[in-house]
């Protein structure tokens, strides 16, 4: 089993916004019961309400069941800035994910839609974490999250808090995913990136600017990628220096890290810095991105 028992602490760090409103007690904890559901009066009978969830992650259904309430509820959810969404299972609960909450956005006969944002970060965990309700507590679709709970169940991906490496081609990592694996020393991805050299890539997701770099040492990806993880996100990018200077959080926020081509660990400084210049002009990122030359 994992050391990781509380869900405060699970869920702390992968959003800056979601964590300061926890700081301010500005979180609750909303636990939905499983079973068949109306939708802005559509019945959907052949579903319970976590099969809905299992079969609509990736559209608005299931969160257009999350911002349906009577005044009475709305009333009480519009109180806070975030909720914590579970589906019942028994005297467990299953998590189903994190909304950002914003008020009240329309009325529809005797219900109001409260306007709410799921948080893609949390995604990667709806469906794969179990929690204790606890006691009276369960009686209570609706609480603080001062009332911690403590994780029953984790997928063993989860527990190590990173994604497994599967290829090359598939490497997408957050900030604190990459700081994680580096971290930790984590020998899955230590090995695959320490194994060869390559042109990698830097997207910013708050303005879609990317930066280019290459890597042709002899420790690989790995070693240039460490180097990001152990300086706050920059790895000693002039333009991103600058950037989190003025914000120590924006790498957490806002930066990821893919992989464009791989080579051997033998490949000359000059070949990889004209891919790395090819893929610069490519996707001009020294006009429109965070390359300075």
């Amino acid at each position: 089993m994992n050391n990781i028992k509380s869900l405060q602490q699970f869920l702390s760090g992968y959003d800056r916004g979601y964590d300061r409103a926890m700081a301010n007690g500005k979180v609750q904890l909303m636990r939905l019961k499983n079973i068949a559901i109306t939708i802005d009066g559509k019945q959907h009978k052949d579903k319970n309400l976590f099969d809905l969830f299992l079969d609509h992650q990736n559209d608005n259904l299931f969160d257009d069941y999350v911002r349906e309430h009577t005044p009475v509820n709305a009333k009480l959810l519009m109180q806070t800035d975030y909720v914590v969404v579970f589906v019942a299972d028994g005297k467990y609960s299953r998590f189903a994910g994190v909304y950002q909450v914003f008020g009240e956005d329309f009325k529809n006969k005797d219900k109001i839609f409260v306007k709410v944002r799921a948080l893609d970060v949390f995604r990667q965990f709806g469906g794969r974490i179990l929690v204790d309700w606890g006691g009276m507590a369960a009686q209570r679709w609706l609480q603080w999250f001062k009332n911690d709970k403590n994780i029953i169940q984790i997928d063993e991906g989860i527990i190590r808090m990173m994604i497994p490496f599967t290829t090359y081609n598939d490497v997408l990592l957050s900030f604190k995913e990459l700081k994680n694996i580096v971290d930790t020393d984590n020998a899955e991805w230590r090995g695959k990136l320490k194994a060869v050299n390559g042109i990698y890539g830097i997207s910013d997701k708050s303005n879609g600017k990317v930066y280019i770099g290459s890597a042709y040492g002899n420790d690989g990806i790995w070693g240039r990628w460490k180097d990001y993880a152990e300086t706050k996100g920059h790895g000693n990018n002039d333009m991103l220096v600058e950037i989190i200077k003025q914000n120590p959080d924006y790498a957490w926020d806002n930066l990821q890290w893919f992989i464009l081509e791989t080579f051997s660990l033998d490949v000359t400084d000059a070949y990889a810095v004209e891919r790395e210049n090819l893929y610069k002009l490519k996707l001009c990122t020294r006009r429109f991105g965070y390359n300075k030359n």
